[in-house]
């Protein structure tokens, strides 16, 4: 019988690198990063949400000068509360790890679901953690499948395979072995290890035809499926993305797909999906064209 396998993600995805409380007497290593570091500084002293991000990066990293939990702590809150969804989870990672805080779960799902309301990913797979096994909210494994469902359509590898363990055993949703296969067969092809050996048990309880029917109605579609997204734009800022994605859920609220922001490669990317196939993906992009005034990138991950 297949078991379980929830797996609790730490991961913290910061901006930048190194600092301490004795911030004047760290910055001494040459003219330019003390220049870079204090006109930082002073941008998050005066309230900028994303310098007050990177302020919480340098300060838990640590790399160049001695690290400080508790002052990486205190600007994660400040860019936390003013919505930044990435310092919002930073955040709740600390609460989970105690690291500069004192350890509490339930204040760690708090920030968790803020940060996932917005549609960080790595967010929504930490909250279905925490609702599948009651740590610091109530346990729901409804809630838990439902937030675990949307990373995985983003891409989150940990959560494609934690949703594939959900189908396979009927935990917040219907068994379903073709299901949990599916699943277990996108971890894979990102090179999650165990999903490699879930989707392998799985393909012994099911028929050959039910793999090949049910993944994909096309060859092109069997690896490809509930992948694709529409990136509408992409922004140096966190900040500039959200208020970019307020004005779309204005703008296109009627179109039935989740926005959702993806980082990559130093860009804050934002993004309509996932579509469950490329010719929905494309025609979507077609539909698109109109409203916005030029058509979006079409976009796997």
């Amino acid at each position: 019988m297949i078991k379980a396998f929830l797996s609790f993600v730490i991961l913290l995805t910061l901006t930048t690198s190194a600092a301490r409380a004795d911030f004047e007497q760290d910055l001494a290593a040459t003219a330019q990063i003390n220049t870079a570091l204090r006109e930082l500084r002073a941008r998050a002293a005066a309230g900028d949400a994303d310098a007050q991000l990177k302020m919480g990066g340098i300060f838990f990293k640590g790399r160049e000068v001695e690290q400080d939990y508790a002052e990486s702590e205190k600007w994660f809150r400040l860019a936390a509360r003013q919505g930044l969804p990435q310092a919002q989870f930073n955040l709740g990672m600390l609460y989970d790890t105690g690291q500069g805080v004192s350890q509490d779960h339930t204040e760690a799902a708090k920030w968790y679901r803020l940060a996932a309301v917005q549609g960080l990913a790595l967010a929504q797979l930490n909250l279905g953690v925490a609702c599948a096994t009651g740590q610091g909210v109530l346990k729901n494994e409804q809630d838990a499948a439902k937030w675990t469902r949307l990373a995985a359509d983003q891409g989150e590898i940990q959560a494609q395979f934690n949703l594939a363990v959900m189908y396979a055993n009927g935990q917040g949703v219907k068994q379903n072995f073709i299901e949990a296969y599916r699943w277990a067969q996108r971890s894979s092809a990102q090179g999650h290890e165990t999903a490699r050996l879930l989707a392998r048990d799985l393909s012994g309880r099911i028929t050959a035809e039910q793999q090949a029917g049910k993944l994909a109605e096309t060859p092109q579609q069997t690896s490809n499926a509930g992948v694709y997204y529409l990136q509408l734009a992409a922004f140096k800022s966190q900040r500039e993305a959200e208020s970019y994605l307020t004005d779309m859920r204005v703008k296109l609220g009627h179109i039935d797909k989740p926005f959702s922001i993806f980082t990559s490669d130093g860009w804050v990317r934002t993004q309509l999906g996932p579509y469950p196939s490329l010719e929905e993906a494309r025609l979507s992009a077609a539909n698109l064209k109109s409203s916005l005034g030029y058509q979006p990138l079409l976009k796997r991950h």
